[in-house]
Order: C-alpha cells, then structure tokens, then sequence
C-alpha cells in the first residue's frame, strides 16, 4: 500500500478549476496548503473585518487593493504580496478592478486524501 496522496495535488487545469462558494477559482490543493484566484474583483467590493483559522499569502497580478491586518493599513498593488495570520482581524477594498492569487495553510477545503 502506497502512501495517502492527496486527490487534486499533481494539478488542476484552469479551465477545470471549481469555482469557490464567493467566486473564486480553487486551484491546486494539496494536503497541507491550498491555492486559489480572485479574477476580475469589481473595484469598490469590500470585505469586512473577520478572521481566518489559516494563514494565508497574496499576490497580486493586477489591480489594487487596500488591506488592513490587525489595524495596519497599505495599499497593494500589482507585483505586490502580504501575508494574513491566522486568527488575524483583517478586512480589504478593491481600489481598481484586481486579480490576485492566494495560497492559505492549512488549505481552506481541508486534505482530501486517497491511496494509490
């Protein structure tokens, strides 16, 4: 018996790729970390205040955003990345239409495994 691999590790074509509960693009998701992209995010949305169990990096492709981490303020735009703790207060404005790449870890969807 081979070791548990992780059903969506070896790749995710983009044109197969899930879209997420708010709209995103799940990519690549491995056991211990998860990959996904916000294409095309309308200039003006707005995300509130919350926190996530994971930490996450950003990168962003295209665009601008302004994104607060526990009170600290900045704005990131395209060729920049940050990085969210886990069980940090964070919020963020599109400030120009934007795409940006996240990876989080844990993955956000969980390890889903199978046996070779």
């Amino acid at each position: 018996m081979s070791s548990p691999r992780h059903a969506e590790t070896v790749m995710v074509r983009g044109e197969h790729a899930a879209s997420g509960e708010r709209g995103e693009k799940l990519l690549v998701n491995g056991a211990r970390m998860g990959l996904r992209l916000w294409e095309r995010e309308p200039a003006g949305t707005q995300k509130p205040e919350h926190s996530n169990p994971y930490e996450y990096v950003a990168y962003v492709l295209e665009g601008a955003l302004r994104v607060t981490i526990a009170g600290h303020s900045f704005e990131a735009r395209r060729g920049d990345s940050y990085c969210v703790p886990a069980e940090t207060k964070y919020a963020l404005e599109i400030l120009e239409e934007a795409t940006v790449v996240e990876a989080t870890c844990p993955s956000d969807r969980g390890a889903n495994t199978f046996d070779e």
